[in-house]
Protein backbone atom coordinates (compact mmCIF):
# COMPACT_ATOMS: atom_id res chain seq x y z
CA UNK A 1 0.00 0.00 0.00
CA UNK A 2 1.41 3.36 -0.83
CA UNK A 3 1.71 6.37 1.16
CA UNK A 4 -1.03 8.88 0.68
CA UNK A 5 -0.71 11.33 -2.17
CA UNK A 6 -0.65 14.62 -2.06
CA UNK A 7 -3.76 16.85 -1.42
CA UNK A 8 -5.78 17.79 -4.52
CA UNK A 9 -8.43 20.11 -5.53
CA UNK A 10 -11.28 20.39 -7.92
CA UNK A 11 -14.26 22.49 -8.85
CA UNK A 12 -17.57 21.57 -8.32
CA UNK A 13 -21.11 23.21 -7.72
CA UNK A 14 -19.52 26.58 -7.92
CA UNK A 15 -16.46 26.12 -5.24
CA UNK A 16 -13.05 24.13 -4.64
CA UNK A 17 -13.27 20.56 -2.82
CA UNK A 18 -10.14 19.00 -1.81
CA UNK A 19 -9.62 15.35 -1.71
CA UNK A 20 -7.37 13.04 -1.11
CA UNK A 21 -6.91 9.13 -2.60
CA UNK A 22 -4.61 6.48 -1.83
CA UNK A 23 -4.64 2.52 -2.23
CA UNK A 24 -6.23 0.59 -5.93
CA UNK A 25 -8.84 -1.39 -6.13
CA UNK A 26 -12.66 -1.22 -6.57
CA UNK A 27 -13.31 2.78 -5.33
CA UNK A 28 -14.55 3.51 -1.60
CA UNK A 29 -15.75 6.72 -0.59
CA UNK A 30 -15.37 8.22 3.13
CA UNK A 31 -17.67 10.60 4.49
CA UNK A 32 -17.09 12.41 7.98
CA UNK A 33 -19.13 13.13 10.59
CA UNK A 34 -20.63 17.54 11.35
CA UNK A 35 -17.94 19.83 11.10
CA UNK A 36 -15.53 17.79 10.42
CA UNK A 37 -12.71 16.67 7.78
CA UNK A 38 -10.56 13.72 6.49
CA UNK A 39 -8.69 14.37 9.44
CA UNK A 40 -10.74 13.50 11.92
CA UNK A 41 -10.39 9.59 10.95
CA UNK A 42 -7.12 8.10 12.32
CA UNK A 43 -4.15 6.65 9.85
CA UNK A 44 -4.54 3.46 11.10
CA UNK A 45 -8.11 3.21 9.72
CA UNK A 46 -7.56 5.15 6.80
CA UNK A 47 -4.69 2.25 5.89
CA UNK A 48 -6.79 -0.72 6.59
CA UNK A 49 -9.65 0.45 4.29
CA UNK A 50 -6.97 1.18 1.55
CA UNK A 51 -5.35 -2.12 1.63
CA UNK A 52 -8.33 -3.73 -0.81
CA UNK A 53 -9.70 -0.86 -1.87
CA UNK A 54 -8.98 3.03 -3.59
CA UNK A 55 -10.22 5.29 -0.63
CA UNK A 56 -11.09 8.43 -1.52
CA UNK A 57 -12.24 10.91 1.19
CA UNK A 58 -13.09 15.26 0.71
CA UNK A 59 -13.11 17.49 3.28
CA UNK A 60 -17.53 18.23 3.02
CA UNK A 61 -17.72 21.87 2.31
CA UNK A 62 -16.94 24.80 4.55
CA UNK A 63 -14.40 22.23 6.03
CA UNK A 64 -10.83 21.71 6.17
CA UNK A 65 -8.89 22.69 2.75
CA UNK A 66 -12.33 23.16 1.12
CA UNK A 67 -13.89 26.18 0.09
CA UNK A 68 -16.49 28.10 2.96
CA UNK A 69 -19.09 29.41 0.91
CA UNK A 70 -20.82 32.08 1.50
CA UNK A 71 -24.59 31.23 0.81
CA UNK A 72 -26.21 28.07 3.45
CA UNK A 73 -26.49 24.85 2.07
CA UNK A 74 -27.93 21.25 2.95
CA UNK A 75 -27.39 17.68 2.48
CA UNK A 76 -28.65 17.58 -0.57
CA UNK A 77 -25.98 19.71 -1.56
CA UNK A 78 -23.09 17.75 -0.16
CA UNK A 79 -24.47 14.37 -1.16
CA UNK A 80 -23.95 16.80 -5.07
CA UNK A 81 -20.30 17.72 -4.07
CA UNK A 82 -19.47 14.11 -4.10
CA UNK A 83 -21.25 12.56 -7.25
CA UNK A 84 -19.08 15.73 -8.64
CA UNK A 85 -16.08 14.08 -7.13
CA UNK A 86 -16.82 11.21 -8.89
CA UNK A 87 -17.08 12.36 -12.16
CA UNK A 88 -13.96 14.00 -11.78
CA UNK A 89 -12.38 11.02 -11.25
CA UNK A 90 -14.45 9.08 -13.80
CA UNK A 91 -15.66 6.60 -11.23
CA UNK A 92 -18.80 5.35 -12.36
CA UNK A 93 -19.48 3.29 -9.15
CA UNK A 94 -18.18 3.56 -5.58
CA UNK A 95 -18.88 1.59 -2.15
CA UNK A 96 -20.14 4.90 0.18
CA UNK A 97 -18.61 4.54 3.68
CA UNK A 98 -20.74 7.54 5.91
CA UNK A 99 -20.06 7.96 9.59
CA UNK A 100 -22.73 10.53 11.77
CA UNK A 101 -23.45 13.63 9.31
CA UNK A 102 -21.47 11.35 6.36
CA UNK A 103 -24.11 8.58 6.88
CA UNK A 104 -27.22 11.09 5.81
CA UNK A 105 -25.09 11.94 3.11
CA UNK A 106 -24.06 8.41 2.01
CA UNK A 107 -28.59 7.53 2.29
CA UNK A 108 -28.87 11.05 -0.33
CA UNK A 109 -26.51 9.57 -2.30
CA UNK A 110 -28.24 6.50 -2.53
CA UNK A 111 -31.37 7.27 -3.02
CA UNK A 112 -30.89 10.20 -5.25
CA UNK A 113 -28.08 8.25 -7.53
CA UNK A 114 -28.64 3.97 -7.40
CA UNK A 115 -26.79 3.37 -10.35
CA UNK A 116 -23.56 4.87 -8.46
CA UNK A 117 -23.43 2.90 -5.36
CA UNK A 118 -22.28 -0.39 -5.10
CA UNK A 119 -22.63 -1.05 -1.44
CA UNK A 120 -23.72 1.36 1.12
CA UNK A 121 -22.32 1.29 4.90
CA UNK A 122 -23.43 3.44 7.26
CA UNK A 123 -22.28 4.65 10.40
CA UNK A 124 -23.60 6.22 13.96
CA UNK A 125 -25.93 7.94 11.83
CA UNK A 126 -30.37 8.48 11.20
CA UNK A 127 -32.57 8.87 8.45
CA UNK A 128 -33.67 11.85 10.53
CA UNK A 129 -33.26 13.05 14.11
CA UNK A 130 -36.84 13.74 14.97
CA UNK A 131 -37.95 10.18 13.85
CA UNK A 132 -36.58 9.17 17.83
CA UNK A 133 -36.82 11.02 20.91
CA UNK A 134 -33.63 12.47 21.86
CA UNK A 135 -31.79 11.34 24.95
CA UNK A 136 -31.73 13.67 27.92
CA UNK A 137 -27.92 13.64 27.54
CA UNK A 138 -28.17 15.12 24.10
CA UNK A 139 -30.96 17.83 25.24
CA UNK A 140 -28.36 18.86 27.40
CA UNK A 141 -25.76 18.98 24.84
CA UNK A 142 -28.28 20.63 22.24
CA UNK A 143 -28.72 23.75 25.45
CA UNK A 144 -24.98 24.65 25.86
CA UNK A 145 -24.82 25.02 22.09
CA UNK A 146 -21.81 26.84 21.60
CA UNK A 147 -19.52 24.35 23.85
CA UNK A 148 -20.66 21.52 21.79
CA UNK A 149 -18.81 22.42 18.77
CA UNK A 150 -15.45 22.89 21.18
CA UNK A 151 -13.10 19.59 20.11
CA UNK A 152 -13.19 18.75 24.53
CA UNK A 153 -17.00 18.45 24.17
CA UNK A 154 -17.18 16.64 20.53
CA UNK A 155 -14.72 14.07 21.97
CA UNK A 156 -17.26 13.66 24.68
CA UNK A 157 -19.84 13.16 22.48
CA UNK A 158 -18.56 10.45 20.64
CA UNK A 159 -16.39 8.48 23.56
CA UNK A 160 -18.03 7.42 27.29
CA UNK A 161 -15.45 9.04 30.39
CA UNK A 162 -14.24 5.73 30.80
CA UNK A 163 -12.55 5.10 27.08
CA UNK A 164 -10.72 8.65 27.51
CA UNK A 165 -9.36 7.90 30.73
CA UNK A 166 -8.37 4.41 29.56
CA UNK A 167 -7.50 5.65 25.53
CA UNK A 168 -5.03 9.33 26.24
CA UNK A 169 -2.99 9.00 23.54
CA UNK A 170 -5.45 7.83 20.97
CA UNK A 171 -7.61 11.08 22.37
CA UNK A 172 -4.69 13.69 22.17
CA UNK A 173 -3.94 12.33 18.40
CA UNK A 174 -7.37 12.90 17.96
CA UNK A 175 -7.38 16.51 19.76
CA UNK A 176 -3.93 17.49 17.43
CA UNK A 177 -5.61 16.27 13.92
CA UNK A 178 -8.80 18.52 14.72
CA UNK A 179 -6.55 21.54 15.30
CA UNK A 180 -5.07 20.79 11.62
CA UNK A 181 -7.74 22.67 9.71
CA UNK A 182 -10.24 23.38 12.67
CA UNK A 183 -13.80 24.18 11.16
CA UNK A 184 -14.74 28.23 12.00
CA UNK A 185 -18.51 28.43 14.32
CA UNK A 186 -20.60 29.90 11.32
CA UNK A 187 -19.73 26.12 9.31
CA UNK A 188 -20.85 24.16 12.35
CA UNK A 189 -24.38 25.66 12.73
CA UNK A 190 -24.87 25.25 8.84
CA UNK A 191 -23.72 21.63 9.43
CA UNK A 192 -26.09 21.59 12.58
CA UNK A 193 -29.03 22.59 10.97
CA UNK A 194 -28.24 20.68 7.89
CA UNK A 195 -28.64 17.26 10.01
CA UNK A 196 -31.45 18.60 11.85
CA UNK A 197 -33.35 19.67 8.49
CA UNK A 198 -32.83 16.31 6.95
CA UNK A 199 -35.12 13.57 6.69
CA UNK A 200 -34.88 10.55 4.52
CA UNK A 201 -37.81 8.08 6.10
CA UNK A 202 -40.18 8.08 3.46
CA UNK A 203 -37.29 8.11 1.02
CA UNK A 204 -35.32 4.84 2.49
CA UNK A 205 -37.45 2.17 0.49
CA UNK A 206 -35.65 3.67 -2.70
CA UNK A 207 -32.24 2.57 -1.77
CA UNK A 208 -31.48 -0.58 -4.41
CA UNK A 209 -27.76 -1.09 -3.17
CA UNK A 210 -26.93 -3.71 0.18
CA UNK A 211 -26.27 -1.84 3.23
CA UNK A 212 -24.45 -2.38 6.34
CA UNK A 213 -25.80 -0.47 9.64
CA UNK A 214 -23.25 -0.24 11.87
CA UNK A 215 -24.23 1.61 15.82
CA UNK A 216 -22.99 1.46 19.05
CA UNK A 217 -25.49 0.33 21.69
CA UNK A 218 -24.57 3.30 24.09
CA UNK A 219 -24.51 5.81 21.45
CA UNK A 220 -26.57 8.73 22.98
CA UNK A 221 -26.43 11.22 20.25
CA UNK A 222 -28.24 9.20 17.85
CA UNK A 223 -29.83 6.21 19.64
CA UNK A 224 -30.02 3.03 18.69
CA UNK A 225 -33.68 2.99 18.23
CA UNK A 226 -32.26 5.24 14.89
CA UNK A 227 -29.99 2.28 13.35
CA UNK A 228 -33.09 0.04 13.86
CA UNK A 229 -35.47 2.42 12.15
CA UNK A 230 -32.85 2.35 9.04
CA UNK A 231 -32.55 -1.95 9.27
CA UNK A 232 -36.33 -1.77 9.30
CA UNK A 233 -36.78 0.71 6.68
CA UNK A 234 -33.90 -0.01 3.99
CA UNK A 235 -34.50 -3.21 1.72
CA UNK A 236 -31.56 -6.16 1.88
CA UNK A 237 -30.03 -3.96 5.10
CA UNK A 238 -28.21 -5.86 8.03
CA UNK A 239 -27.79 -4.11 11.36
CA UNK A 240 -24.68 -4.99 13.83
CA UNK A 241 -25.11 -2.78 17.14
CA UNK A 242 -21.89 -2.94 19.17
CA UNK A 243 -21.99 -2.91 22.66
CA UNK A 244 -20.24 -0.58 25.54
CA UNK A 245 -19.51 1.71 22.37
CA UNK A 246 -21.28 4.84 21.85
CA UNK A 247 -21.64 7.68 18.74
CA UNK A 248 -17.45 7.02 18.27
CA UNK A 249 -18.05 3.29 17.40
CA UNK A 250 -16.20 3.65 14.09
CA UNK A 251 -13.09 4.68 15.72
CA UNK A 252 -13.50 2.71 19.24
CA UNK A 253 -13.60 -0.71 17.69
CA UNK A 254 -12.15 0.34 14.28
CA UNK A 255 -10.85 -3.65 14.49
CA UNK A 256 -13.95 -5.13 14.60
CA UNK A 257 -15.76 -2.47 12.52
CA UNK A 258 -13.13 -3.07 10.27
CA UNK A 259 -13.72 -6.89 10.11
CA UNK A 260 -17.49 -6.08 9.31
CA UNK A 261 -16.92 -3.73 6.88
CA UNK A 262 -14.57 -6.13 4.76
CA UNK A 263 -16.43 -9.04 5.59
CA UNK A 264 -19.56 -7.10 3.71
CA UNK A 265 -17.85 -5.73 0.91
CA UNK A 266 -16.68 -8.97 -0.21
CA UNK A 267 -19.80 -10.70 -0.11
Amino acid sequence: MGEWVMLKKFFVNGISICYESTGEGFPLIGLTGKGSNMDSWSPAIKTALSERNRLIMLDPRGTGRSDVPKETYDISDMAKDVIGLMNELDIEKAHILGQSMGGMIAQELAIENPNRVSKLILCSTTCGVKRVLPSFRMIKSLMQKNAANSPQNMINMLYSNTYIQENPQLIAALMRRMQIAPTDPRTMEIHHNASKNFDSYERLGQISAPTLIIHGEDDWVFRPKHAKVLKRRIPNSKLILFPNAGHGVFSQEHRKVLEEIHRFIDE
